[in-house]
């Protein structure tokens, strides 16, 4: 395999590790506050602190290489903020009702899906992948280990 490759997955394994982290903490901030707050909460602290970052990224670089924003950007940014802020609160409302290995085993699954239409689809900038049954197959084994996954009915 390649070292790009190793490296590309190593950051992604390193990615997933941040998402199981974050849904365990959004878990329990959820059960304390609440998930609505919890999403808006999550968002906020998350923007500000990009928002600080940025300001000094700001003052050390001289401001003329910081590009501007298109009306597309702006779009798209909102767009994300928004489903972020739906994602966040979906999952401190639904990990604590069927747990965190489920809830992600779920979520991954959703994510695969999206992803795998985005690539068929060439949705993502890249030339499309063709759709094969190994890639279908790999999709329902997903989804069979999110509902094998899944804690007993007491």
């Amino acid at each position: 395999m390649k070292e790009s490759a190793i490296t590309a997955l190593s950051v992604a394994l390193a990615c997933g590790l941040a998402i199981g982290t974050q849904s365990t903490l959004t878990n329990w901030a959820g059960r304390l506050i609440g998930p609505i707050r919890t999403g808006l909460l999550v968002n906020l602290a998350g923007g500000a602190i990009v928002a600080i970052l940025l300001l000094l990224l700001a003052v050390l670089r001289d401001l003329r290489t910081i590009q501007p924003i298109t009306t597309l950007g702006t779009t798209i940014v909102i767009l994300a903020g928004v489903l972020g802020l739906g994602i966040i609160a979906g999952i401190a409302f639904a990990l604590p009702r069927v747990g965190i290995a489920a809830g992600l085993a779920t979520i991954i699954f959703g994510q695969m899906l999206v992803a795998l239409l985005v690539d068929t689809l060439g949705w993502g900038g890249a030339p499309p992948i063709p759709l094969r049954l190994g890639r279908l197959a790999g999709l329902g084994l997903l989804l069979m280990g999110a509902w094998l996954i899944l804690p007993p009915r007491t």
